[in-house]
């Protein structure tokens, strides 16, 4: 049976916004992203990748909490998930733009940035993982005992 605690978001009680995603992946001003002169990450691909994670939370075993994207209450390791989510989204863009091309007398290869994507989400997303299973361990066990295990990550 749920409880009213388990609602309750953990830490900072506010939503987790596109803005404050924006400001953590320093996609929050087109003008300072120079070679796009735009955002990189649509409003859609920021809803998708909230929801991605939430899914990863509810169907990993054990089954302790079930949210939607508005109310997951880790607002830490959510944005680290969401994130993780949409550097591989941007990753499969680059690779599926990747050309180099000779300019000038120069080589160009603005959309060899794959690697480095995939990189940084793996290293979101391990870090996502390790806590999802240190929590929902921690999780089952206060159901399974009653009391308050405390946090072990």
């Amino acid at each position: 049976m749920a409880t009213a605690s388990a609602k309750k978001t953990i830490g900072n009680e506010s939503f987790l916004t596109d803005n404050t995603i924006r400001s953590f992946l320093r996609d929050a001003d087109p003008d300072s992203n120079l070679l796009l002169d735009d955002f990189e990450f649509t409003p859609e691909e920021i809803r998708n990748a909230r929801t991605l994670i939430v899914d990863k939370w509810n169907e990993t075993p054990p089954p302790v909490g079930v949210y939607q994207y508005d109310n997951f209450p880790y607002r830490y390791y959510y944005m680290m998930g969401t994130c993780a989510h949409l550097m591989y989204m941007a990753a499969n863009r680059y690779r599926r733009n990747e050309l180099q091309y000779t300019i000038g007398g120069g080589a160009v290869a603005d959309q060899s940035k794959a690697d480095s994507y995939d990189k940084a989400a793996d290293k979101l997303m391990a870090m996502f993982n390790e806590w999802m299973k240190q929590e929902k361990l921690r999780r089952n066990m206060e159901d399974g005992f009653g009391q308050d295990t405390g946090r072990y990550y």
